[in-house]
């Protein structure tokens, strides 16, 4: 196997996703719009319950619950989980260069806040880019979010090789902040020509870009 081992995140990296796409499908029946929906769920502290939802505090049925509450909807859970699962779509040239990357015998993981309902669809959704992968850390199953040190540190374990041999690729600057204060080398995602460039500064063997 080649070194350095790369990290991708998957939310707007390897896939791309829109919450407003299940508020649409929440919001039908309850007389408001999506954009209304997310808006007064973020008001009324969504971000704090996905954090917990997404560290593993709390598991996807009790996530229901809450959020019908705060959100005053009204939903079984199979509709609920339908609805909030499929909100994701791919990043072509992205899965075209991990595709190169496991041709050339790189090791590749996973490394993403994300929850039992989303990453067991975007694992069938993507599949065929997914399971290139040599590995998934994800925040719900570690215990921790990025940007702290213990979710990148669990990424290095599981890579089994030191920090410095760990390429974090992830679209949010306060994550790359956190992998590089953890001893990785970590790049912003900007768009996949911007990648190319980057991986190639570092050693990386890149397909030419497009």
């Amino acid at each position: 196997m080649r070194e350095p081992v790369l990290f991708f995140d998957f939310g707007n990296v390897v896939g791309f996703f829109d919450y407003l796409r299940a508020c649409e499908r929440l919001a039908v029946g309850a007389g408001i719009s999506a954009v209304q929906l997310r808006d007064d769920l973020v008001a009324r502290g969504f971000a704090n319950l996905l954090a917990e939802f997404e560290s593993g505090r709390i598991l996807p049925e009790a996530f229901s619950v809450r959020l019908m509450e705060m959100s005053s909807l009204s939903l079984d859970y199979p509709s609920f989980a339908e609805a909030w699962q499929d909100i994701f779509w791919p990043n072509e040239p992205v899965a075209d260069l991990i595709a190169s990357l496991k041709a050339q015998d790189y090791r590749l993981y996973l490394g993403s806040n994300t929850n039992l309902l989303h990453a067991s669809f975007y694992r069938r959704q993507f599949a065929r880019t997914l399971d290139l992968f040599d590995g998934f850390v994800l925040s719900y199953e570690v215990g921790h979010l990025k940007p702290a040190r213990e979710f990148f540190e669990a990424c290095v374990a599981v890579a089994g090789t030191p920090a410095r041999s760990c390429i974090f690729i992830d679209d949010v600057a306060e994550n790359v902040e956190g992998a590089r204060n953890a001893g990785l080398t970590a790049i912003q995602y900007l768009d996949t020509p911007s990648l190319l460039t980057e991986l190639a500064g570092v050693g990386v063997k890149v397909p030419p870009a497009p």
